[in-house]
């Protein structure tokens, strides 16, 4: 056999390792992820993460010269066999307090009405909001970077306001809770045993600027610019007005319309059996990663090829 011949056989088999070691890849990224379909994308509008179109950041320098901190850009929700993934896409998230889910400042409510009966109030008064004459929530996720709790209409008569504050155990800590952060993007996943079913369900979705030491965890507010409180230029009742940065606007109506009214009526969406048009411009989730791999098998054949023949040369 030619010095040529061998020098050909030993780049055969280092090809075909290669192909070997991207095809065990590719095969394990796509167990992992491949069997997600996406049940509900919503697009938000950019830059108003201003409640009503008055309020203003707090005057420290974690909040300055840093735009659209609770910005909502993207909401999109994926169904697996036994687990949701809720995936919260933002126009710009910090994490100046190194959190645990590596992001510190907004706060997230997410209402879910998906079974009969429920509550037509919210879990707590914080956010100052209320729902339409339909919506009755059976579970509720309260997300900050440190943790994600569940809670459901019993829960309101237990006393949980700070509980990670209190005891070294979050009785209503989601279990199942899987965090990661990445492109701006807070994605969730939760087991289905602790959300139930999602089809023809409806929910409700509210940022606020997380405070540790705020009532039920909302920032609160000042008619005066303050370094750490959230300045409303307002006649109404501070009190009683939504502490609420942002929200998801049905096509029609105003988020500055909306969030003006004290205790405002925060509308809620659908969530249907399929995404329809609403997921066609994602990223495809639950496509097999074959033809990819296919292409990659390609360009390395053809990377063979090119070598044969200059060796041949």
């Amino acid at each position: 056999m030619t010095l040529l011949m061998r020098k050909f056989r030993q780049k055969i088999i280092i090809i075909f390792i290669i192909i070997l070691i991207l095809f065990l890849f590719f095969t394990g990224v796509n167990a992992a992820e491949v069997d997600y379909d996406v049940i509900y994308n919503y697009r938000d509008a950019g830059k108003d993460d201003f409640g009503p179109g008055t309020y203003q950041y707090p005057q420290n320098e974690i909040f300055q010269n840093k735009g659209n901190l609770f910005d909502i850009r993207v909401f999109t929700i994926l169904e697996s066999d036994n687990e949701y993934l809720f995936k919260f896409k933002f126009s710009n998230l910090t994490d100046p307090w190194n959190a645990k889910y590596g992001f510190s400042l907004p706060l997230l409510e997410l209402y879910i009405d998906n079974d009969q009966g429920g509550n037509s109030t919210p879990f707590y008064k914080g956010a100052n909001i209320s729902f339409e004459e339909d919506f009755s929530w059976n579970k509720f996720l309260k997300i900050s970077g440190w943790w994600v709790r569940i809670f459901n209409p019993d829960s309101t008569a237990r006393a949980v306001f700070d509980l990670s504050e209190i005891s070294a155990e979050d009785p209503y800590e989601a279990d199942t809770a899987e965090v990661s952060v990445e492109n701006n993007t807070i994605d969730i996943k939760i087991s289905k045993s602790e959300i139930a079913s999602l089809d023809n369900s409806k929910f409700v979705l509210l940022i606020g600027s997380f405070d540790p030491f705020g009532y039920d965890h909302f920032r609160s507010f000042s008619e005066e610019k303050r370094s750490w409180q959230i300045y409303a230029e307002t006649e109404l009742d501070l009190n009683k007005i939504p502490r609420v940065m942002d929200i998801l606007v049905p096509e029609g109506m105003s988020q500055r319309e909306i969030l003006t009214e004290e205790f405002a009526e925060i509308p809620s969406f659908a969530v249907k059996s399929s995404a329809g048009k609403e997921a066609e411009d994602l990223k495809t989730y639950n496509i097999s990663r074959t033809a990819d791999l296919l292409f990659i098998i390609y360009i390395i054949f053809i990377m063979g090829i090119i070598y044969y023949y200059r060796e041949k040369k």
